[in-house]
């Protein structure tokens, strides 16, 4: 059994003991576990982070904050075990790309081509560096929202998402960076969720808040500098999700690549 399958199991077994301690009530224990779909720990192919944990490959990583969705809005033919079994592809899957959302062709969807122009901004050889980057979300499985996942599958969740980061040793993390409207973390943030723990904090800091926006919004970057994610170069971004298309976010990853 390869890494990335033995954290697909350990996932399962927190997701369970919680189920069991009661974290969901009976509608979400419903709508999350009926389909298998809403279980989605990989957006990348399994043996792309096997290598990056063997140190084969020093592989860049992409954390969202969880699947989002409805099964049913997912083509059958490309859906979730596409990271097992890739379909007639020819360079490694990856779900940003490979996919097919909301009855979109592959890679048209809206949070899909939100990645894209960030991976554009950040790489000169943007698609094979996409591809070559090991995606997950912190929490791995599918609720409407980030409100809708439990205060303990969310803690679960981080313990088992740092997890994967420590194994991995990444050269390169770029992650949600979520605010509240007051200006403070957000709980259910990859950013805050890695600060945490190692107590990164931003060298590079720039307001990309529209006007037409309720939460504040910062391109953040800085190196962490403890433990085993020491040397490692964290970009916290906003929910793309919500900032498609937000030129002041492009501007700023250019400016902080330009001081580089």
């Amino acid at each position: 059994m390869g890494f990335a399958e033995e954290m697909e199991g350990k996932a399962r077994e927190f997701i369970l003991r919680l189920i069991n301690q009661g974290a969901f009530d009976k509608k979400l224990y419903e709508e999350l576990y009926r389909d298998n779909r809403n279980f989605k720990p990989w957006y990348s192919p399994r043996g792309l982070i096997d290598r990056g944990v063997e140190g084969a490959e020093r592989v860049g990583v992409l954390i969202g904050v969880n699947p989002a969705g409805c099964p049913a809005e997912y083509d059958q033919t490309t859906v979730d075990r596409c990271w097992e079994q890739p379909i007639s592809l020819d360079k490694p899957f990856n779900a940003f790309l490979d996919e097919s959302w909301e009855n979109q062709p592959p890679g048209n969807a809206k949070l899909q081509v939100a990645v894209q122009d960030v991976f554009k901004e950040l790489y000169n050889d943007w698609k094979n560096d996409l591809r070559n980057t090991v995606c997950f979300n912190v929490c791995p499985i599918r609720t409407h929202d980030a409100g809708s996942i439990p205060d303990p599958v969310w803690d679960a969740s981080v313990k088992w998402c740092l997890e994967v980061l420590e194994c991995l040793k990444p050269n390169r993390i770029i992650c949600f960076a979520v605010f509240t409207p007051d200006g403070k973390p957000a709980r259910r943030s990859p950013w805050h969720a890695i600060n945490r723990k190692y107590q990164i904090k931003p060298d590079f800091c720039a307001n990309v808040k529209r006007s037409r926006d309720t939460f504040p919004a910062f391109v953040l970057a800085c190196e962490a500098r403890k433990g085993a994610l020491s040397g490692c170069e964290v970009i916290g971004i906003p929910h793309l999700s919500y900032h498609h298309g937000n030129k002041k976010m492009y501007d700023e990853l250019r400016q902080y690549l330009a001081q580089q």
